[in-house]
């Protein structure tokens, strides 16, 4: 079984997996934050240069923004969606369509900041090595497990699905409100529809637990929940 650490990194979540020797990170938080992250890998007894692989579920600055501090020193490669590699390489982020009326009243407070302050949105750039554009097993990285496309929040989501049903999904769902109000659906989408594909292929593909880019995780039931009330 595999042992997955949950690292928050300013407002989002790096999950560093191991199993059976493999080390893999899922995202690289916000920009600034790689000492903290290599602080943290040190209590764990990992030397940077043990990580193979950096799985980037989508470019956010809130996900990438440490890409490349870290990747420059863990000399591992950065797997990406296709559609999301221009995105990475120079340094941009565009932000999705709302959700619901507090995404969509956010949404337009983000655009209006990117207008006027685009450096607040902007990360230093990355040349990932690897472009995934549908489905890719992970057994070469030591690690049995895939990356799977997972539209929605943005195009070129990814996630990354375990066989043991641990599902890294990026920004598919959230679950950081009080009061028993998460998880939830994330504030924003390109697609809300795709979004909600996206988490009934990871039901049909055996999720279990879900951990979202930010906040803790949650059993994948919560999302047949959600689903249910929604067809209500």
């Amino acid at each position: 079984m595999a042992n997955i650490h949950r690292i928050p990194l300013g407002t989002s979540n790096i999950y560093l997996i191991e199993d059976a020797g493999a080390l893999i990170i899922v995202d690289a938080g916000n920009r600034h934050l790689a000492k903290r992250f290599f602080k943290k890998l040190d209590t764990y007894g990992i030397r940077p240069d043990q990580i193979k692989l950096i799985v980037i579920t989508h470019v956010h600055f809130d996900h990438v923004g440490s890409l490349k501090a870290i990747k420059d020193t863990c000399q591992c490669p950065v797997a990406v969606h296709t559609s999301e590699a221009i995105l990475l390489r120079n340094g941009t982020t565009v932000i999705p369509g709302g959700m619901n009326m507090l995404g969509k009243t956010l949404k337009k407070l983000g655009d209006h900041v990117l207008l006027a302050v685009p450096a607040l949105f902007r990360f230093p750039a990355v040349e990932p090595e690897i472009l995934v554009s549908d489905e890719m097993p992970l057994v070469d990285f030591g690690l049995a497990g895939r990356i799977i496309h997972t539209p929605g929040h943005t195009n070129g989501s990814l996630s990354l699905l375990l066989a043991g049903g641990e599902a890294f999904v990026g920004d598919l769902a959230v679950n950081y409100l009080p009061f028993k109000l998460s998880p939830v659906f994330p504030p924003f989408a390109d697609d809300p529809e795709g979004l909600i594909r996206s988490w009934k292929m990871l039901l049909e593909k055996d999720a279990q637990t879900i951990y979202p880019g930010h906040g803790r995780p949650f059993s994948a039931q919560i999302l047949r929940q959600k689903l249910s009330s929604r067809r209500r």
